[in-house]
């Protein structure tokens, strides 16, 4: 479904990143945050080193001090991992997108890896409030033998009394050379009531949704399709799509479930499934 183009702004690119953080690797191969600055509505947290995950492997969460998104914000988040590096980026708590009577909201996340660098950004899901209007943009920046999770989900959410809905989500996925070649692209619209008409094809009962990419050359696609389908298919009340990436470049899975709590059993299935696929090693679920 397609909503009217005049529900969102003009994307701007070159609004300064609020936050902006780099991974390298040190000389015994762990990594570490080597360049950070963030501002608000950002604050980031001191690196973690997390249970079940690579030992190399640095965890930060990034949170919002604002509590949400707002009308007319636009929000600008640039990861680098550095040849080598591994890191992993969550929010630790879902982000609120507020009603927005005049303006659409925007955010963008810019990721880029290094050659053999391993990145995952996988943020908890938005939540749309009534009248929320958020277009969302990921775009990457992929290096040869370079490895990056990402994923793009959100739920909805009235206030107790209210019957409203979002008016419009729109959510843009690009993955590019480092020559700025797009090899491979996802796009998806849709407004609220869309959803209220729970239209079969569309969303019918369900609340929440969510993109999930593992993207990378040279990867095991087959066999990771088959484990992504097995590890997903317990899932109840859920649809689940999974699919190959154009350009040899990753696998793409699509989960929509009933509610918020579903879809993050969803996402962590398929980050378990992918991360213990490539390492050996699943990780423990992340902060609730």
């Amino acid at each position: 479904m397609n909503a009217p183009q005049t529900l969102f702004r003009p994307l701007t690119e070159s609004v300064e990143p609020q936050a902006r953080i780099t991974f390298s690797q040190t000389p015994n191969g762990g990594s570490y945050i080597s360049a950070q600055q963030v501002g608000y509505p950002f604050h980031l947290g001191r690196t973690l080193k997390l249970p079940g995950d690579p030992s190399s492997m640095a965890a930060v969460y990034l949170q919002s001090c604002s509590g949400g998104i707002f009308a007319g914000e636009h929000l600008h988040v640039q990861v680098r991992a550095e040849a080598g590096s591994q890191a992993h980026v969550s929010t630790g708590a879902a982000t609120v997108a507020h009603s927005m009577v005049e303006q659409s909201a925007q955010q963008v996340v810019s990721l880029e890896t290094g050659s053999g660098a391993w990145l995952e950004y996988l943020p908890m899901a938005t939540i749309l409030f009534p009248h929320a209007k958020l277009h969302s943009r990921v775009n990457v920046i992929l290096h040869p033998e370079a490895r990056v999770m990402l994923c793009d989900a959100f739920c909805l959410h009235a206030p107790q009394g209210s019957t409203g809905v979002f008016d419009a989500y729109r959510a843009d996925l690009e993955v590019r050379s480092p020559s700025g070649q797009l090899l491979a692209g996802d796009r998806l619209t849709l407004t609220g009531e869309d959803m209220r008409r729970r239209l079969p094809g569309v969303s019918e009962e369900m609340q929440a949704l969510a993109t999930f990419m593992l993207v990378g050359h040279n990867l095991p696609v087959n066999a990771l399709k088959h484990r992504l389908r097995d590890a997903l298919s317990i899932l109840p009340d859920s649809y689940v799509g999974v699919s190959a990436l154009p350009n040899d470049c990753g696998v793409s899975v699509r989960i929509m479930t009933l509610d918020a709590v579903a879809l993050r059993t969803g996402l962590h299935s398929a980050w378990s499934c992918a991360r213990q696929q490539l390492t050996g090693i699943a990780p423990r679920p992340r902060r609730k």
